[in-house]
């Protein structure tokens, strides 16, 4: 999420100053001027010192930051540790969200419409261990993204460069990226195959995040990584927690994004989803600085409800992610088929399985109603549970081989399972339940050639615009062989084309519009996965924690200001 501007004259004509497509209530500011000032605003009444406890059900899957991509370790690693060319200040007040330069002076600037983008570093950059940072640190980040080390990232400036995907890193082709130079140490520069009006987005991503050449020789950076951001590793017990120190050479005045309040940080794994919610609702001391990752557990929530002093303790709203199950296009191709897995699924009784309405809302479209583009309607009205019998004359005749449910091997995803499958059995399906190590389960879902048939997702966009939902999950011109998140395996010419349209069109209103209407369409036309619910937060944190607030980015706390209460 990062991106970097040269001069005050480079005004991108492409990106107005305020987005006005996002939903009542909401504002984009992209900050392309440079305005946003460094250190970032004091939160009133914190305190230096003190440390908190991040209670995880599981370790990250990724920490390099190539391969960084779950929304959950990036909430984390952009406020702690990866920063990025771009970023977002979040006013939890006013409800503003500005696209800011983070290692950048600004949000990024052009001459000509999109096609080139041009960078400046702020002053005072450095690595955890001291080293300066240089454009050219960011520079061979964005290399060595284009090879299998970047496979399970973000893959938009790669596509943004080379769509044809024709370089293949450092490493084999022994040459920076296409269309990446650094006139000087503080400057990159990005000539792009065609104009990308929203390339400052892309830039935010850790596709941006610094790694130096000489330390990130190949695929041990997942555990090498040098920090960027106000906190550096230091200690780890894999598997078990990560222990994050201040870091010296982090310099406030470079950062209008985060500050540095608590001394520590403990990223403890293995505390699943009821053990964070018994810990929190009665905390013991050690963890009245605990934040749970996860929301409160469903048989709990009620009881959270009703008593104000946990009440006041919970993180509660709506969130721009949504669940679906994916249906694999390549292995269920009748349309046909798939309509009848939709009508057959029993949205309601999942979503009460799930928390009930604190926790989701049931979904019948792809994207969540906080992204411009959404359009409330429901192309398979089935009532609160399903309707097994339009499903079943939609399969009359047909032969339909047992199904495979692929979902994370986690307990809360355990419990829900049979949900799908007894929803879907009744219409006649034959359902076999697989479930998948979390640790492994993006890189196994998104092979080209797994062997499941339908596939539990959460997706949230990468950027507040509705591309970063569409193009993912539906550019079937973007497919590869491995790190696809594109589930469905939807590929769909027309649709590409179309997106592929969409993605370039400057006024981001007109074009919320077409994304709107190519939900509807591809809902409708293609049935490519079942919209199961929106989803909202509904977690505690322990009473002498502050600083917190739902970030409209992730479904996740937003961890930039937090610290421990006087």
């Amino acid at each position: 999420m990062t991106n970097q501007g040269d001069s005050p004259e480079l005004r991108g004509p492409a990106l107005d100053a305020e987005r006005t497509s996002l939903p009542v209530g909401q504002r984009l500011v992209i900050d392309h001027q440079g305005a946003a000032t460094a250190p970032a605003s004091e939160v009133p009444g914190a305190r230096r010192g003190g440390s908190v406890t991040l209670l995880a059900d599981a370790p990250p899957e990724h920490m390099d930051p190539a391969q960084t991509y779950i929304g959950t370790t990036l909430a984390v690693a952009t406020a702690f540790f990866h920063r990025a060319l771009t970023g977002y200040v979040e006013d939890p007040d006013n409800g503003v969200l500005t696209l800011v330069g983070d290692l950048a002076t600004d949000a990024g600037r052009t001459l000509d419409g999109g096609l080139t983008w041009t960078y400046t570093l702020r002053d005072g950059l450095a690595f955890e261990d001291g080293t300066p940072i240089s454009s050219a640190d960011v520079a061979h980040a964005v290399a060595r993204s284009f090879s299998e080390l970047g496979d399970y990232g973000p893959q938009f400036i790669q596509r943004a460069l080379d769509p044809e995907r024709t370089y293949r890193g450092p490493g084999q082709d022994g040459r920076p990226a296409p269309g990446v130079t650094t006139p000087d140490a503080r400057t990159i520069v990005f000539r792009l195959s065609e104009p990308y009006p929203d390339f400052p987005f892309f830039a935010a991503t850790t596709t941006t995040t610094p790694v130096p050449a000489d330390r990130a020789p190949g695929a041990e950076y997942e555990t090498t990584w040098l920090s960027t951001g106000p906190y550096r590793r230091k200690e780890e017990q894999p598997g078990e927690y990560i222990l994050l120190e201040r870091n010296p050479h982090w310099s406030p005045a470079s950062d209008p994004i985060r500050r540095q309040y608590v001394d520590e940080v403990r990223w403890e794994f293995g505390v699943d989803r009821t053990a964070q919610t018994e810990r929190l609702a009665e905390p013991t001391e050690a963890d009245a600085t605990s934040i749970a990752t996860t929301d409160v557990a469903p048989a709990d929530i009620l009881a959270i409800q009703v008593d104000p002093r946990k009440l006041e303790r919970v993180l509660d709203g709506p969130t721009a992610y949504a669940m679906y199950v994916y249906i694999n296009t390549q292995r269920v191709p009748d349309p046909d088929v798939r309509r009848a897995l939709i009508y057959a699924f029993d949205r309601d009784s999942y979503v009460e399985a799930a928390g009930g309405p604190a926790a989701a809302e049931p979904a019948t479209t792809i994207l969540a109603p906080l992204l411009p583009g959404y359009r409330p309607y429901d192309a398979y009205p089935t009532g609160p549970n399903g309707d097994p019998e339009k499903a079943k004359q939609l399969l009359a005749g047909k032969e339909v081989p047992k199904l495979r449910y692929a979902f994370q091997d986690i307990a809360p995803l355990r419990k829900l399972a049979p949900v799908v499958k007894t929803g879907l059995e009744r219409a006649g399906f034959e359902i076999e339940l697989v479930p998948v190590d979390r640790a492994a389960y993006y890189s196994t879902v998104g092979r080209r050639d797994t062997d499941v048939d339908l596939i539990w997702g959460v997706w949230g966009p990468d950027f507040p615009d509705p591309a970063g939902v569409m193009d993912v999950l539906f550019r079937g011109d973007r497919l590869a062989e491995t790190g696809n998140m594109n589930l469905s395996y939807f590929d769909d010419p027309e649709i590409s084309r179309r997106l592929a349209a969409l993605g370039k069109e400057t006024d981001r209103s007109a074009a919320a519009q077409g994304y709107a209407e190519l939900d509807r369409e591809i809902m409708t036309e293609h049935a490519p996965l079942i919209p199961v619910f929106y989803k909202r937060q509904f977690s505690l944190v322990g009473p002498q924690v502050g600083g917190l607030f739902i970030s409209s980015l992730y479904s996740f706390p937003n961890l930039t200001r937090v610290h421990v209460k006087s």
